[in-house]
């Protein structure tokens, strides 16, 4: 089976459009959580995934979005929380109900998904005390994951003085093969807001039957997404972060 890995579109749809009309062919679409939060069309991503029938998690965003009435009002300050709100008042019903129907953890064809880690699921996995500590957490052989935003895999390997770690950048046209005995945490990066210093939309492609996750970055258009984030008044750092990726 091969699976599409989209993760943290944060309501960039011309992001995602980018990557649906680039990917290679594939079977299903696994998205590793935050639909909602930054970008103005939450809802159109939303409406997609619900159509595609998008095996999915949640993420911090969206947990956010759907609880805002049970935050402390505290805790909702800042340009993000505005965001989460002004989306929220524009969810359909049917969205609204899909995004509240995600797990924070799932499997699919022996994969563990999750939005950070199997320890927490919103832990961010970024180091290798993280990584070792999650696959203390986990005995699936996969997981998949976001958050961060960064296109990377981390490998785990059982060697005779214990457990063996090492973290792997992943950009455009690169592929991991898991050896027989390797454990992976793969990222496939975020589709709506990389953070890695490379702009463009990133996802994967992961084989279940070879055993290979394919990594992708393609450019989408700027200047579409600076104009929905003027109309909506959105803060103008949002677009400026995505012409370096960070």
């Amino acid at each position: 089976m091969r699976y599409l890995l989209l993760s943290d579109i944060h309501g960039n749809w011309p992001a995602l459009e980018a990557v649906l009309q680039t990917a290679p062919k594939y079977d299903r679409v696994i998205f590793l959580g935050d639909a909602v939060g930054y970008y103005p069309d939450a809802d159109r991503v939303l409406s997609w995934l619900r159509s595609e029938g998008a095996i999915g998690v949640m993420g911090n965003h969206d947990a956010w979005l759907l609880h805002l009435d049970d935050l402390d009002p505290e805790e909702q300050t800042g340009p993000i929380f505005e965001i989460l709100s002004w989306q929220s008042e524009r969810l359909s019903l049917e969205n609204r109900a899909y995004l509240g129907s995600l797990p924070w953890t799932q499997e699919v064809d022996g994969a563990l998904l999750v939005h950070g880690s199997a320890c927490d699921p919103l832990q961010y996995v970024d180091d290798l005390d993280t990584a070792r500590a999650h696959f203390g957490c986990t005995s699936a052989r996969w997981t998949l994951h976001g958050h961060t935003h960064l296109a990377g895999t981390f490998l785990a390997l059982e060697g005779p003085n214990g457990q063996w770690v090492r973290y792997q950048r992943q950009v455009h046209g690169t592929e991991l093969l898991l050896a027989p005995r390797a454990r992976a945490l793969v990222n496939p990066g975020s589709v709506g807001q990389p953070r890695d210093r490379m702009p463009g939309a990133a996802y994967a492609l992961w084989d279940s039957d070879d055993g290979s996750v394919q990594f992708f970055r393609v450019e989408f258009d700027l200047e579409r997404i600076l104009r929905r984030i003027l109309d909506e008044g959105f803060p103008l750092w949002l677009y400026e972060r995505l012409l370096v990726g960070r």
